[in-house]
């Protein structure tokens, strides 16, 4: 391992993460005319909720400005919310993103109903700052979140007067009926709007007048959608209105609007879609003014994004260069390889077919046991569980299954090639050695969080693409964390021992080919399921998987795309400097037991 370089690489990876901060807080701060807090609360309940606040210059007590409260969907958290957050604070709206009752860093609640009423529970809070305008105050939620918000007016009509004027219920149904079933407005004269994704996963289940399901990208056409852009009539005889056309009536004596947006967007893709912030500022600008308009198609979220990634890159890269690093240090140099290990050599036709076939065995097997050990493993239930969080259980259940169809794998390969090779000799550690290797990965780990730490203390931000984050969070998370960490540690070791010391060889002479060959087919099983679901709902306009929470258990495998395949090319990266399978594969199951365990919902 060149030293010089490996010594470069960190400081590359530190510089991008500094430049992450910096660019992402500047994004997100519209240039430092937006004040950007944490802010924490006791809520109704009695539960301390967190979340982050935007202050456009224009808010003062003197001149209150409108305020709109976003919110995450299940098993999300307050950054999700970013785009909207971003846009709308940069057209002067006071905006609070907060993580709900057991998500984030806000305290745990008993079960799913105390997650049910956060929405309003930002609105009261809102209410009253002395630089909210309270009679202009709206709400906008992605699914669970947008659940929170048809709660929130229903709640709010308990109230006189009333503290919300608008709701955005975004890929998730807004209200329909009454209690009896009937066709019913029971938003009044608020003024409302629905996003909803021509290919959204979970939200518009509709029937025809005969109880026909309609699919998805026919949902505009539903007698429900119809009754919503109608204000709570029976749709039955009256002319059919259209997607994205805003429709007034008069309610009570208020002139107040309805529209359905429907971009071509799945049920995740809509907090990561630029179509969805369209619509989003398109309505708030029509239903609540903004203090500073600009064009709905204005946008500098995406920027924000890029930083962002820049982050994650540099967090990703810090991982390999500070191992390489500490590992050339007095206390860790027990650890160091003496030389590089050389890739294998695959002598007989009957080892090469045999490593092609292990790699697409390992592949099938991964995409068509996920779904049923999710079922098996209850991974979506809705109740308190032995280890907190049921979805990371879940994924860690099917690793670890993963990982002895793995072992099995690696036997066979023992056999073929006949015995034990060079590098198999690396599993060989020593109890001394093993437990510096587990020290060392706990420091890097550490040391990659501190910096993710400085961007939230400093700059309110972190790094992250989409719905994969690596960021901030409490004790009460690491704790969690922590036996998550021992489970895939089984599928993390295991991975690479299974890319290091049995599957590194040359393919055409190339070894940079190996490594690529091996991340694909890391990621291969994620990326057959997630492929069989979306091609399907393209063609039939249904989804593939939806029983049984089935298609909940697809969007989960969206960090996926990025944590497998990086995950063999940090351990390959790390390997060739210590001829150590354990510590990348240790220090991969670390980090992202802490990145998994942040960034979804508790039950205890």
């Amino acid at each position: 391992m060149n030293l010089k370089k490996n010594k470069l690489l960190l400081w590359a990876a530190i510089a991008l993460m500094l430049i992450s901060m910096i660019g992402a807080s500047l994004v997100q701060s519209s240039g430092g005319t937006v004040k950007v807090t944490d802010v924490k609360w006791v809520n109704s309940y009695g539960k301390t909720m967190t979340g982050i606040m935007l202050i456009p210059e224009n808010a003062t007590a003197e001149n209150p400005a409108p305020a709109i409260v976003c919110s995450h969907g299940f098993l999300n958290n307050k950054e999700m919310q970013d785009l909207n957050y971003v846009e709308l604070a940069r057209r002067g709206y006071v905006v609070l993103s907060s993580d709900m009752v057991s998500h984030g860093n806000s305290e745990v609640g008993d079960g799913v109903p105390l997650m049910t009423n956060c929405v309003y529970e930002g609105v009261q809070f809102l209410s009253k700052i002395d630089f909210v305008d309270n009679t202009r105050i709206g709400v906008t939620g992605h699914s669970f979140g947008g659940l929170n918000c048809n709660i929130a007016a229903a709640l709010d009509n308990m109230n006189d007067p009333w503290l919300i004027s608008a709701v955005l219920v975004n890929s998730m149904d807004p209200t329909y009926v009454d209690g009896e079933g009937n066709y019913a407005n029971i938003y009044g004269n608020r003024n409302v709007g629905v996003i909803a994704g021509m290919y959204d996963e979970f939200g518009f289940n509709t029937v025809d007048s005969e109880g026909n399901a309609i699919p998805k990208p026919d949902y505009i056409h539903s007698p429900s959608a119809q009754s919503f852009l109608y204000f709570g009539q029976d749709p039955t005889g009256l002319e059919e209105r259209s997607n994205d056309t805003i429709y007034t009536e008069n309610v009570d004596g208020k002139e107040c609007i309805r529209v359905i947006y429907t971009p071509e967007i799945t049920h995740p893709w809509s907090h990561f879609s630029q179509r969805s912030t369209t619509a989003t500022i398109s309505f708030f600008e029509k239903a609540i003014p903004a203090p500073n308009p600009l064009p709905a198609t204005n946008q500098i979220w995406q920027w924000k994004v890029v930083f962002n990634t820049i982050g994650l890159i540099g967090f990703g890269l810090f991982i390999a260069a500070a191992s390489v690093a500490f590992v050339n240090t007095a206390p860790f140099q027990s650890l160091r390889a003496a030389e590089a290990p050389a890739p294998l050599k695959l002598k007989t036709g009957k080892a090469k077919a045999w490593f092609w076939a292990s790699l697409v065995i390992g592949a099938v097997y991964g995409a068509f046991s996920y779904l049923p050990v999710m079922k098996l493993a209850k991974a979506a239930t809705f109740a308190p569980t032995l280890l907190g969080q049921s979805a990371v259980y879940g994924i860690s259940i099917w690793a670890m299954s993963c990982a002895l169809v793995s072992v099995i794998c690696m036997f066979i390969s023992k056999a073929i090639n006949g015995g034990a090779n060079e590098l198999a000799s690396c599993l060989k550690l020593g109890a001394k050695n093993l437990f510096k290797t587990i020290v060392l990965a706990a420091l890097v780990a550490a040391s990659a969080f501190m910096w993710v730490f400085i961007a939230n203390y400093f700059f309110h931000v972190d790094f992250r693409i989409w719905v994969l984050a690596a960021k901030a969070f409490n004790s009460r998370i690491f704790v969690i964390a922590i036996p998550y960490m021992l489970l895939l540690s089984v599928f993390y070791v295991v991975n690479s021992i299974s890319v290091n010391c049995f599957n590194f060889n040359e393919i055409g002479g190339k070894k940079w080919l190996n490594i690529l060959v091996l991340a694909v087919f890391n990621v291969l099983p994620a990326v057959i399921v997630l492929v069989l679901q979306y091609t399907y709902f393209k063609a039939y306009g249904f989804p593939r998987w939806t029983a049984d929470q089935t298609h909940l258990f697809v969007v989960w495998l969206y960090p996926l795309l990025v944590m497998l395949p990086a995950s063999a090319i940090i351990s390959r990266y790390v390997f060739k400097a210590t001829k150590n399978p354990y510590l990348p594969g240790i220090t991969n199951a670390i980090v992202i037991a802490l990145m998994s365990c942040a960034n979804t919902c508790t039950f205890m």
